[in-house]
């Protein structure tokens, strides 16, 4: 059937710069932002009559539905792409994913955010992928849900799978393939938010393969202080890879500092980069201590006793020992190190 060209006004400048003008195809209730990749459109065409019939089959599998979000696979004959459905259950985040604006009022997880910050990720780093297309179904002229389709990456698992099942050598050789992925975001000036060993994807059989990045939809694009989203980015992985068991967390700390110090060239650390990185191996942030005001200013003071204090308001880090912030000052601690055998 021939495609019908809709309305664009005011839409947020990443969709009218980078993608062709909104069709629908047929009397389907979905218009799409198509890519100008050869293969697009065919994506397009299939996710939409899928959408329409509800029922998996040939050119497209349901891979998960958790939280209102689904998931799908879909097959093509030149190589296969990831489609995400994210539903827009707010009317402030539906204005959003109408503007593009993110910010803490219109909400920053909705699909035209995703778009913009998964084009920056890809364009300013070598460990992004592009955006074929974005679907919109709309209701009085706003997006109550949108639908991505990326690339799929075939032959990935993610980086927190191979870890755990792999040997104390070849943890070492990840964790500076993690280095690399991380100095491009820091000369980015990106932060990902959201960058746990689920979010990396791996190739288990090739050492040279590429790290990918996924699920960007609530980045930091432009941050004013990228050591800081560096010391984030690291404390954080490393929790999740080696657990945070507070008899290792001294080593730990050595290993993040190494790793700081090489990501960013800064031999010496400030006590601000020092105090993130401890917090963050220590505890879980998101809950209780924004990082992204963290960084957005580069004018934010941190002091680690109080970022500790912040940390340590949700249950989930009640259980932990406070950290020896004196005993943190010993030189004798800061020594190059490996991953523990043990972990």
């Amino acid at each position: 059937m021939p495609s019908v060209v809709l309305p664009h006004r005011w839409r947020p400048r990443r969709l009218r710069q980078d993608f062709k003008k909104p069709i629908s195809f047929g009397n389907s209730p979905w218009q799409w932002w198509i890519s100008h990749d050869r293969y697009a459109e065919t994506f397009a065409r299939r996710m939409d009559a899928f959408l329409n019939q509800g029922q998996d089959g040939h050119d497209v599998e349901t891979l998960r539905t958790f939280k209102g979000r689904s998931t799908y696979r879909i097959h093509g004959e030149h190589g296969d792409a990831f489609a995400k459905r994210i539903p827009l259950l707010t009317l402030r985040k539906r204005f959003g994913a109408l503007t593009g604006h993110q910010n803490s009022l219109l909400g920053f997880d909705h699909g035209s955010a995703e778009v913009t910050n998964a084009l920056a990720m890809h364009e300013r780093t070598s460990h992004g992928l592009p955006v074929f297309c974005m679907g919109e179904r709309l209701s009085y002229g706003v997006p109550h849900q949108q639908l991505l389709i990326q690339p799929w990456l075939d032959g990935t698992i993610g980086l927190g799978e191979l870890w755990h099942s792999t040997s104390s050598c070849h943890r070492q050789q990840l964790l500076l393939r993690v280095e690399e992925l991380l100095a491009s975001l820091h000369g980015a000036r990106l932060f990902h938010m959201d960058l746990h060993h689920g979010n990396i994807m791996i190739d288990p059989d090739d050492a040279t393969s590429t790290l990918h990045a996924i699920d960007c939809d609530k980045m930091v694009v432009d941050v004013a202080r990228p050591e800081l989203a560096t010391a984030l980015h690291i404390g954080k992985l490393l929790r999740e890879l080696e657990g945070r068991e507070p008899e290792h967390f001294l080593r730990q700390l050595s290993l993040a500092r190494h790793m700081q110090r090489r990501i960013t060239g800064k031999v010496e650390l400030s006590e601000e980069v020092d105090a993130l990185l401890a917090v963050s191996l220590r505890y879980r942030m998101s809950k209780t201590i924004s990082r992204r005001r963290l960084l957005i200013s580069p004018f934010n003071t941190i002091e680690g006793r109080k970022l500790e204090a912040r940390a340590r308001r949700t249950y989930k880090n009640r259980d932990m020992p406070l950290i020896n912030w004196q005993d943190l000052q010993m030189p004798e601690h800061d020594v190059d190190c490996v991953i523990p055998s043990s972990l």
